[in-house]
C-alpha cells in the first residue's frame, strides 16, 4: 500500500514535470498570428458596387458651328464713285454778262477783289448800309459837298497810286461816274468802274457786308 502511494506521487510529479516543460517550451516559441487564407469557394464574396445614383457627367456632344467666312474683297476693284459735288461758282454768262465799253465785268470786278484792290460804293448811305462789298469804302460824289471833312478821310486812307474799284447799283447809274470824276480831279490815276452793279455781285455770292464801315 505505501509502494502504491509512493508511485502514485512519483507520476504526479512526472507529470507535473512534464506539463511544466510543455508550457515554458510554448512560450519561448512566437506565435504565427498569420491568418490563414481563404480558401476560393463559395465563402469567396466580391463585393458589390452598388449603382451610383450621381448623375453622369460626362459632357453631351456639341455641335461646332460652320465657320463664317467674311467675304472676300478685291483690292484692285475701284470703290464706287460719289457724286460729284455741286459747284456753287457763278455761270460763265453771269461772270461774262456783256458791260458798257470801259467798264469791268464782273469776273475783272471779282478778280481785282482778290488782288485786295480798294473798292468804293457810291450808292446813297442807307443802302450801303443794308449791305455793300466787304471792306468797300462808301463815297459818293456828293458827300465832297455835303460832309467834305468826311469824304476826305476815305481819300486820305487811298494811296495816290492805288487801284480803285466804283460801283453802284449798275444799268443807267451814273454815281460811279460822277464819284471817278471827283477822284480824278484829287490826283488818282487807275480808276475802275464796274460795268454790273452791286446786284449781279450779291446774286454771284461774292462776299458782302453790312453796317457803316468797310
Amino acid at each position: 500500500m505505501r509502494l502504491i502511494q509512493t508511485c502514485s506521487g512519483l507520476l504526479s510529479i512526472i507529470g507535473a514535470a512534464f506539463l511544466f516543460a510543455t508550457v515554458h517550451a510554448m512560450i519561448r516559441q512566437p506565435v504565427d498570428l498569420t491568418p490563414p487564407p481563404i480558401k476560393a469557394g463559395a465563402g469567396d464574396v466580391t463585393p458589390r458596387v452598388q449603382p451610383s445614383n450621381t448623375p453622369d457627367n460626362t459632357p453631351d456632344e456639341v455641335e461646332t458651328p460652320d465657320p463664317v467666312v467674311d467675304p472676300v474683297v478685291d483690292p484692285v476693284a475701284e470703290p464706287a464713285e460719289e457724286p460729284a459735288e455741286q459747284s456753287n461758282l457763278p455761270s460763265d454768262a453771269m461772270l461774262d454778262a456783256p458791260v458798257p465799253e470801259g467798264t469791268l465785268t464782273l469776273r475783272e470786278s471779282y478778280s481785282l477783289f482778290k488782288q485786295d484792290v480798294y473798292f468804293i460804293d457810291a450808292r446813297h448811305e442807307h443802302e450801303y448800309e443794308a449791305g455793300h462789298i466787304e471792306y468797300a469804302f462808301w463815297l459818293p460824289s456828293t458827300l465832297f459837298d455835303t460832309d467834305s471833312d468826311r469824304a476826305f478821310a476815305v481819300v486820305d486812307s487811298l494811296p495816290p497810286d492805288a487801284t480803285v474799284v466804283i460801283y453802284c447799283v449798275g444799268g443807267d447809274c451814273d454815281a460811279s461816274k460822277n464819284t471817278a470824276r471827283r477822284l480824278s480831279q484829287i490826283g488818282f490815276t487807275d480808276l475802275r468802274i464796274m460795268g454790273v452793279g452791286y446786284g449781279d455781285w450779291v446774286e454771284a455770292g461774292f462776299p458782302i457786308t453790312e453796317g457803316s464801315e468797310p
